[in-house]
């Protein structure tokens, strides 16, 4: 039977090579990115204190071609309503299919569930994501840093910056889409001095969400913002303002805010200490309406070649005007982010 079985295999053709093929794809690479958190409450909330994880994602990306990519990303949350309250539950945070070059080298085009122009953006100059969300998301204004959509970035000519713009839902990626109204964002960077030694860390960028809540009703903001990078220092300063009219409202909201962060290092490994500060007015025709927020703290991170770990203890302090009707809020936060 040994002897027949090899006759019979000698005599069965080899598949032929795919033209063009090439064996080093696909290539599939799982990594991590995980917060881990203890809050201590100073005011309010009757001293309420919690280890917690409030971030916890598996990237799933591969290579299918030379220009075709993808990624998967389930995120961890905590559920607080139904029968699951109170329960960590996983939930769809990324997933699209990316086709690199398309306009031209360093370009991309991205379908899926997959990151706005935003928030991504600014959360990879303050890498201090794991003490809570960027200014905008924050405060409402942009649902999430992924959404439902298509999007294209290109890199401009000699270093000078880049443009990124999509379709989305504009729901967000924790709701569905309620109707057939549409977001289109867009954010353009400008890098004025790309090949001088200091200030090519110098960035100013725009970003602008036009969008519908529902016939009528407008979603409408913008967003500007300087920001500089160097081993030893990154800072943003940014001022945001925008047109709102939920469909639980009859009149249009105008809201203003503003937010500057600073970051001193000793480079991208080591002690840090950094800053920041809020100030948001969610509807300027209401007087004492407004938010602050102040947070300061000191970090200690350690990098390998495809890992990073931040060791981070900060102070997050929020006062809100008489018309908001909401507590003050003071906590003592102690933070590890891992990644690899």
């Amino acid at each position: 039977m040994a002897l027949l079985s090899s006759a019979a295999a000698a005599q069965t053709p080899q598949a032929p090579a795919r033209a063009g093929g090439d064996s080093s794809y696909p290539t599939v690479g799982v990594g991590v990115l995980t917060y881990i958190q203890y809050d201590a409450e100073l005011i309010n909330r009757d001293g309420y204190n919690a280890f917690d994880i409030t971030r916890g994602y598996v990237n799933i990306s591969g290579v299918i071609s030379k220009h075709v990519r993808f990624r998967m990303t389930p995120d961890v949350r905590r559920v607080t309503d139904g029968s699951l309250s109170g329960s960590l539950a996983f939930r769809m945070k990324y997933a699209f299919a990316e086709f690199d070059d398309v306009l031209g080298r360093g370009s991309w085009v991205r379908i899926g569930l997959h990151q706005t122009p935003w928030l991504d953006f600014e959360e990879s100059i303050n890498r201090y994501r794991v003490q809570g969300q960027m200014f905008a998301e924050r405060e409402g204004v942009i649902p999430g840093s992924a959404d439902f959509g298509a999007g294209v970035s290109t890199p401009l000519p000699g270093g000078y910056g880049e443009i990124n713009a999509g379709v989305y839902n504009g729901e967000g990626f924790g709701s569905g889409e309620i109707n057939k109204d549409k977001s289109v964002q867009a954010r353009a960077t400008i890098r004025p001095f790309p090949r001088m030694r200091l200030a090519k860390g110098l960035r100013v960028s725009g970003f602008y969400d036009a969008g519908w809540y529902s016939a009528g009703y407008p979603r409408r903001h913008g967003i500007v913002m300087a920001s500089f990078e160097h081993p030893h220092l990154a800072a943003t300063a940014q001022w945001l303002s925008g047109t709102d009219r939920p469909l639980t409202r009859s009149t249009d909201a105008h809201l203003q805010g503003a937010s500057a962060f600073i970051e001193l290092r000793q480079g991208h490994e080591g002690w840090a200490v950094f800053a920041r500060t809020d100030h948001f007015d969610p509807d300027t025709g209401i007087r004492d309406n407004s938010d602050r927020r102040l947070i300061a703290g000191t970090a200690y991170w350690l990098l390998w070649a495809t890992s990073r770990v931040g060791l981070v203890v900060d102070d997050e302090d929020v006062r809100f005007d008489r018309a908001r009707q909401r507590p003050n809020e003071n906590r003592i936060l102690f933070q590890v982010q891992v990644q690899f």
